[in-house]
């Protein structure tokens, strides 16, 4: 997904976030809450990491310039350090500072742990992407320069 739709959903996500804070909710649900909106923003960055080296067959074939791609990185960073600072805000207003560093130190846990798994995945489904259009590639020219000498050597033999 594009930056920009992963940031409407992580808004989407903040204002439920302010809705069970704001009725006092259990920790628990809040809790739920944030993770979800922590993943987001962590598929925000990888989408802003995969856009400053995009996939070859992205490269050929997407019609975003490179300007609109730095624009829309812009946006979502910067909306996503607001919501960061109103959720620290809010967290540390409704369930006090100690609960916020433990969200915290739970938070990096279990980003170390899905950049590991998840995103190291999709770096070898996009290079396995690349290789294939790269053979096929390859092939694609063998193929017309077979034909191209074959038709020659007709031609030759006429």
């Amino acid at each position: 997904m594009d930056p920009l739709s992963l940031v409407a959903m992580a808004s989407t996500t903040f204002k439920g976030l302010q809705v069970l804070v704001s009725k006092g909710a259990e920790i628990e649900h809040v809790a739920q809450k944030l993770g979800h909106w922590y993943t987001l923003v962590s598929d925000i960055n990888q989408a802003e990491r995969e856009a400053e080296n995009p996939p070859l067959f992205k490269k050929m074939f997407d019609g975003t310039s490179v300007e609109e791609q730095a624009l829309n990185a812009v946006v979502a960073k910067k909306k996503i350090e607001e919501q960061n600072k109103q959720i620290r805000e809010l967290i540390m207003y409704a369930y006090g500072e100690e609960t916020y560093r433990e969200m915290l130190q739970i938070r990096k846990e279990i980003k170390a742990k899905r950049e590991k798994m998840i995103y190291r995945q999709r770096r070898r489904q996009k290079r396995m992407l690349d290789i294939s259009a790269l053979i096929l590639g390859i092939i694609a020219a063998s193929c017309i320069v077979w034909v191209t000498i074959s038709i020659v050597q007709n031609l030759k033999g006429m």
